[in-house]
Formats: structure tokens, sequence, C-alpha cells
């Protein structure tokens, strides 16, 4: 049976040490189409630059590859193991600049470190100094998870994906509504066909609820059954509040016969709105930090990177407040508190604890 399906591109960036892992990378991305695709009416291609780029002339080489697949891919999955790779001249090598692109657009990238054990003898000490400086760095401003085989990073990006597609989801913007005259003159047609019948509105009701099924108010959360004699720890009814949380309606004291409801388990959106905004909190002032840097003179960028990180940060401003955003946390403490909130909320969307690095 045939149905409609949302695609995302799945960029596989990294160095030229991960072949196996990168093959494993492919396979994960397929596994995840045959079991989630038609659940989340979404289909992953996984695009590389083994085959996926054309070569040019005239062009940097990382700006081709930029151009022909970074620009148009949603999701990364970057890897290291031993090395780091060749600089482009615009950053550190091409898988950092292809990192660096996804941050500075806002788009998810998810990183991974192999603790594959290496053979002393094959490794390039100026590349493992370089990449032990970069895995530094990255573990204090992005999420990042590790990996010990291609066994084991596929079923790792199995369930990475699965969650990284239903925030995705979560954060779709809304469909755009008819212009209200295109409305009025769509209303208009549909009376004077029924009229002209002589349709009835039960008799279109009926024929409706026969193709489409019976439709739920606005407003109203699709939401799991309950069981009737299901009762809360208090040992009262439970039952769903109108935003879809699952709550115990308890008796409400000061109020004879009515009743308040004790939540039990937020509503899944709920869950992925706080989780975003944890991480959107932290991806700012990793920012905040980097700017430091930068005028201390400790760490560079380029200037394309730059401007659209300032951008990006801009955006999350706007969208939360700086008053909101330099309040979440004083010290160290709060610090610590605010990424583990972060932790508990990734875990509840299907992450493991192994590879919640915030």
């Amino acid at each position: 049976m045939s149905f409609t399906v949302n695609a995302i591109r799945v960029l596989i960036a990294s160095p030229s040490d991960l072949p196996e892992e990168r093959r494993a990378a492919i396979d994960a991305v397929h596994e995840w189409n045959a079991q989630h695709s038609p659940a989340e009416s979404v289909v992953l291609l996984p695009v590389a630059w083994e085959t996926h780029s054309v070569p040019r002339s005239g062009v940097r080489p990382q700006a081709a590859i930029n151009e022909q697949l970074v620009s148009s891919a949603d999701i990364l999955i970057g890897m290291f193991w031993t090395k780091l790779g060749t600089s482009t001249g615009v950053a550190e090598s091409g898988t950092v600049e292809e990192i660096d692109q996804f941050v500075a657009q806002g788009k998810p990238a998810l990183l991974y470190f192999s603790h594959r054990p290496i053979d002393p003898n094959k490794i390039d000490l100026k590349q493992h100094k370089r990449l032990k400086v970069f895995q530094a760095a990255t573990y204090s401003n992005a999420l990042v998870g590790s990996f010990t085989s291609p066994e084991e990073l596929k079923a790792t990006l199995s369930r990475n994906l699965l969650a990284q597609v239903r925030q995705m989801s979560l954060a779709k913007p809304p469909r755009r509504r008819m212009p209200k005259i295109d409305e009025a003159l769509k209303l208009t047609e549909l009376i004077v066909a029924h009229k002209t019948h002589n349709i009835t509105p039960e008799t279109y009701n009926d024929f409706r609820e026969a193709l489409f099924g019976k439709s739920r108010s606005k407003g109203t959360p699709s939401v799991p059954a309950v069981a009737t004699d299901e009762v809360g720890p208090n040992g009262h009814r439970v039952g769903f509040t109108k935003e879809g949380d699952k709550v115990e309606w308890l008796p409400d004291d000061e109020n004879p016969g009515e009743e308040w409801p004790m939540i039990l388990r937020r509503n899944d959106n709920a869950i992925a709105d706080a989780a975003s905004e944890f991480a959107d909190v932290i991806w700012y002032d990793r920012k905040l930090v980097l700017l430091a840097n930068l005028k201390e003179g400790s760490e560079t960028i380029d200037s394309g990177i730059y401007e659209g990180m300032i951008k990006a940060m801009k955006s999350t401003e706007k969208k939360y407040g700086k008053k909101k955003l330099r309040n979440y946390y004083h010290n160290d403490f709060e610090w610590g508190m605010l990424n583990g909130k972060l932790s508990a909320l990734r875990w509840v969307l299907g992450d493991d604890w192994d590879m919640l690095d915030t």
C-alpha cells in the first residue's frame, strides 16, 4: 500500500579513517526507513560525498561539496576516530567545515567519537593531537555521543535518528490557512451545491464519517484511551486534560463537588518543547563563551560562519528574550541542573543515558 512521506536528507560526514563506520551509518539509515518510515511518514535519504558529489573545476573542492551536498541536507551525522582531516583553508578539515555550516544554519548535527582501539604504529601524532583539541572544544560546545564498533554505531543511530525526526516534526510550522475570501467562496459553493441536490447536513455528516471517520472537536488532543476503572496513586480516577496531560482528578477541598488535576505525565508536545528550549539555552550560552574566546584571541572562526552564528543568536534572543536566556542559571550548580533536566527529557524522548552528553 502506498503512503505519503516527507523526505529528509542525512549527510554522512567523517575523515577518511572511518570507511566501515560510513557504510554502517548508511546501513543504519536504510534500516531506519524499513522500521519507521510508514509510522513516521518520513523517509531518510543518506547523502555521502562518494556517491552524491560531482567533480568541478575552478572551485575549491570543499566549496563544491558544500554547494552540492551540505546546503541541501537536513541532518548531519559526523564521526571521528584517529584524525581530524586536512585543512580546507576555511576550517580545520572538510568535516569540520560541514559541521560549522550546519551549526551556523541552525540545522541538527549528530556528532560521535569512536572509542575503538587504535594501533599505536598507525597513529598520525599531529592529526591525533588536532583531533583531541577539536574533541575537547566540541564536548564543551555541543551534544555528542560515542561508539566502540560499527554495530554499536548502527544501533545508536537508529535511536537518535528517531528522536531527531520526531523533534523536527514537532517543530514544523503550522499549515497556512486559506485566505478568508477564498474560504467564503468555497463555503458558498458548498451551500449552493447542497441546496441544489437536496443534501441535508445529516446526510453530509454521515457521508463524511463513512469516508474519513469521526472528527474530533477543534483543540481536543489525540490521547490514548484509559480504562474506566484506572485510578491514580491517591485512589481517584485518571484522565486527560484538554492539553493532553495524563492526570489524576483529585477532589477540591476548597470547592466541594469540584476536582483539580494532579499531573501524572505531561503530553509529548510539552516534553519536546521543554527539551528544545533547554537545548537552545545551552547552545546560546556556549556561543557566549565562544564570543568571549574570540574577543581575547584564544579561538578563531571563519567570517561567514561568525555571521551565521550571530544571526542564529539574535534569532534565539528574539524567541526567548535576553533576560530569560541569562536568568536560567547563575552558578555551576544551576548550570548542572539545567544540563540534567535536558538529559532527562532527551532520555524520555528516546535517547540512551550513555548518549546524553550535554
